[in-house]
């Protein structure tokens, strides 16, 4: 059987999802379906295929994708050389579709009750999963020497770190919700800011009409950069957020190429991917599917 025999079902949309998919597309699996939640939280938003939910369309470094809203259309989607996105739940996708692989790449970091049965192969990005137990394998996300590591006896202890040490900054370079809300934003991915400057603000979901109006509201809070750099990730305004949820990025090192690049570690996890699903597939065939 060749890579384009077996359908990959990929949950989540953001960085490493999108790394994921887009590696194994290029290997020759086009058959491919990536759920995402209505309002996707990836902040790296020009390398994730998460952005064809809001615009109906997403490329990423080549390979294109396309937001679907019936399951149905998912095949002739793929026929067009686009991955399909979609929001639908994964029980439904599950059933409608049956794919031969599924990859939890949401990075929930704990288990929500992954099982290796889901599907013939079933492997999860790390932390959170037991290889053996929860799915077939795990891949190591954390950024080191063992990023895109694959294990298929465990998983349980795998580490998860801060952002990469960029010019001696790395949890400064992250900006996070203090409280629930909804984020609002003018500021676009690869504007300048300084230590301090605001980049956007978190609203109460209460006091958005207010909000929107200029009426001043008690209930938000700025959200500020805590170094001076370029918006390397940001969330789109109007997402709402929960406290701890990942905002935005700043880069200290002002205007790279990376804006619009997937990650080297994104890259070698997707490596990590790939190499399991290699391992794993020679012991499936792709199911039989009513015509």
């Amino acid at each position: 059987m060749t890579p384009e025999d077996y359908r990959v079902l990929i949950r989540g949309g953001g960085e490493l999802a999108s790394a994921t998919a887009h590696h194994l597309y290029n290997q020759g699996f086009t058959r491919m379906l990536m759920l995402e939640r209505r309002f996707p939280k990836a902040v790296r938003r020009q390398v994730c295929f998460s952005e064809a939910v809001m615009e109906g369309s997403q490329t990423v470094q080549g390979v294109a994708s396309r937001g679907v809203a019936d399951l149905g259309l998912v095949d002739s989607v793929n026929e067009a050389g686009e991955i399909a996105v979609a929001v639908n739940p994964l029980d439904e996708a599950l059933a409608a579709w049956k794919p031969d692989v599924f990859i939890e790449a949401a990075m929930l970091r704990q288990n929500w009750g992954l099982t290796a049965d889901l599907a013939p192969v079933v492997i999860a990005l790390g932390p959170g999963y037991v290889a053996g137990g929860d799915c077939h394998a795990v891949v190591d996300t954390f950024r080191g020497p063992l990023v895109g590591s694959v294990l298929e006896d465990t998983g349980e202890h795998l580490a998860d770190g801060p952002p990469a040490d960029i010019m001696g900054f790395s949890k400064e370079r992250a900006l996070k919700a203090v409280r629930d809300g909804i984020f609002f934003t003018h500021r676009k991915i690869g504007d300048e800011v300084e230590r301090g400057e605001r980049v956007g603000t978190v609203v109460s979901v209460y006091s958005v009409e207010d909000y929107r109006r200029g009426v001043p509201v008690d209930s938000s809070y700025s959200v500020t950069a805590r170094i001076a750099g370029v918006v390397r990730g940001l969330l789109r305004d109007g997402v709402p957020v929960k406290v701890g949820d990942r905002i935005g990025d700043v880069d200290p090192r002002g205007r790279t190429d990376d804006l619009d690049h997937i990650s080297d570690k994104a890259h070698r996890v997707a490596e990590g991917v790939h190499e399991a699903l290699l391992g794993l597939i020679a012991e499936i065939q792709p199911r039989e599917r009513e015509a």
